[in-house]
């Protein structure tokens, strides 16, 4: 037994040839190389390597399969790292081919398979938000599948790899240039898949991204990083194209946003036309409209006197090279944390970009807290309750002296200047960088959202009460973002 034990870790690290690329650091619990046998079906364990050419005969040609012509131009073949280094030993699968005595699926794109030999990214990433899954967004689409359907395109790395990257992948074509019958295609076959499809995806998502989200194992996919390095980036780290942010996007569209980042952190088609805004029962941008703030797009520009339109919509972050990824992955650092010594460099100093962090991040909070002081006084004199300012699925949130939830006025006579202001306040609480991602574009939402409570006759004055400290301001903002959010998966389900 133990000498079986050991020929499967021998077996598992590389697929028997080419060791790990950088040694795995193992500071507890399972080895790389145990976490990965840990993943097979048990007759799986017992299989021996047959070699790369083996799984070519078969699947040389099928069109779910990747090109292995393709695979043999890359690093990882090069290496002698084949399609049994992540699939697993395929001696039982070539002899009765299955999906149960191969490794496959939503357990094929978890980040241990990468982790047999690239250790420290692993150890990194298992460190980011990436790698844990959201419960409530799970559980909500274990419960209406049809909401999966839309949510779990980024919120399960499993689900995002199999119905949308690879098949965007296998028509060879950079996503920039993939045509609409394409992607009209790739949505035709997520909305057909079954109940039961979703609720097997949702239980074999253990983690909301993986390498496969950000990267093709199988191809050099042309997009390079800026120092021109061929790194398996499945979209580009460079765009300011704003197609994709326009208000009423579609989901097929709006979740293959050619761009790394912003293919999920987005508004999801955000639209805040007036049209739009009168009839929201909720903040109409998801939690994560952060590409749609770098590149300005997706605030409320009206006022009674009609479109301001802002001076500028960018600021110099918009086109930094690598855009997302030079801040949140400095150094190819994959826990997506920002550290202004490296992260800033080389337009700031350390010291330098932590002030104006400090004192911009300070501006914009207390300019949020202003705006939610101004709509709660809006609706203390509207109707005796400054919690009525809310959209109306947030307000049950809200308990009264009884500890009953608060009970939404009539939306349609809340006036639209205040859904304006209100919408600027989620939009900016939402990006969360308040004011990094785009300074220009935030102090102008906060100055449209003003003049429209300026036409409701709300004083500013009262923007100035008992200012609280930062923490405090942040703790406030936080908990709006989390009734929003508890709101909205109510409306879902």
């Amino acid at each position: 037994a133990a000498l079986l034990s050991l020929g499967l870790i021998v077996l598992a690290g590389c697929s028997g040839g080419g060791g790990p690329l950088t040694q795995p650091l193992v500071s507890s619990g399972p080895s790389p190389s145990a976490q990965f046998i840990a993943l097979l079906s048990d007759v799986q364990r017992s299989a021996t390597t047959v070699g790369t050419a083996k799984c070519v005969e078969c699947h040389k040609d099928s069109h779910k399969d990747p090109d292995p012509t393709l695979l043999s131009q890359t690093v990882h073949a090069k290496n002698n790292v084949g399609c049994e280094s992540c699939h697993g030993a395929g001696s039982v699968h070539a002899s009765a081919p299955s999906k149960a005595n191969i490794l496959t699926g939503t357990d094929s794109t978890r980040t241990t398979v990468c982790g047999q030999c690239h250790g420290p990214q692993q150890d990194q990433f298992s460190a980011s938000r990436h790698a844990s899954a959201i419960q409530d967004v799970l559980t909500s689409a274990n419960t209406s599948p049809a909401s999966g359907k839309t949510c779990l395109r980024c919120h399960s790395a499993a689900f995002r790899c199999a119905q949308i990257d690879e098949p965007l992948s296998r028509t060879g074509k950079p996503l920039s240039v993939i045509d609409q019958a394409t992607r009209d295609q790739v949505d035709s076959n997520i909305l057909a898949l079954s109940n039961d499809d979703i609720r097997t995806i949702v239980a074999g998502t253990k983690e909301s991204s993986t390498c496969t989200t950000c990267h093709d194992p199988h191809r050099n996919t042309g997009n390079l990083n800026s120092e021109g390095q061929e790194q398996y980036l499945r979209h580009a780290t460079f765009s300011t194209d704003t197609t994709f942010l326009q208000p009423g996007t579609p989901v097929k569209n709006y979740t293959a946003i050619d761009h790394m980042c912003g293919t999920c952190h987005n508004g999801r088609g955000v639209d805040a036309s007036d049209a739009a805004l009168a009839k929201a029962s909720r903040p109409g941008m998801h939690n994560g409209p952060q590409f749609n703030m770098l590149l300005g797009v997706g605030g409320s520009e009206k006022t009674d006197t009609g479109t301001v339109t802002p001076t500028a919509r960018t600021s110099s972050h918009s086109t930094v090279a690598n855009q997302c990824v030079h801040c949140h992955m400095p150094g190819q650092r994959h826990t997506f944390t920002v550290s202004v010594d490296t992260s800033c460099a080389p337009c700031h100093t350390s010291s330098d970009a932590a002030s104006r962090e400090s004192s911009l991040k300070s501006e914009i909070l207390n300019g949020l807290f202003a705006l939610k002081s101004r709509m709660e006084a809006w609706a203390k004199t509207t109707y005796g309750d400054t919690d009525l300012w809310e959209y109306s699925a947030n307000i049950p949130g809200f308990s009264d002296a009884s500890g009953n939830p608060k009970v939404a006025p009539d939306q349609t006579k809340v006036a639209i200047q205040l859904k304006r202001a209100r919408h600027e306040y989620y939009f900016i609480a939402n990006d969360q960088s308040f004011g990094v991602h785009n300074s220009v574009y935030t102090r102008y939402l906060l100055d449209v959202a003003n003049k429209n409570l300026d036409a409701l006759n709300v004083p500013r004055s009262v923007a100035t009460r008992s200012i609280p400290s930062l923490r405090t301001m942040l703790d406030i903002v936080n908990q709006d973002l989390k009734r929003g959010a508890k709101g909205a998966m109510t409306e879902l389900n």
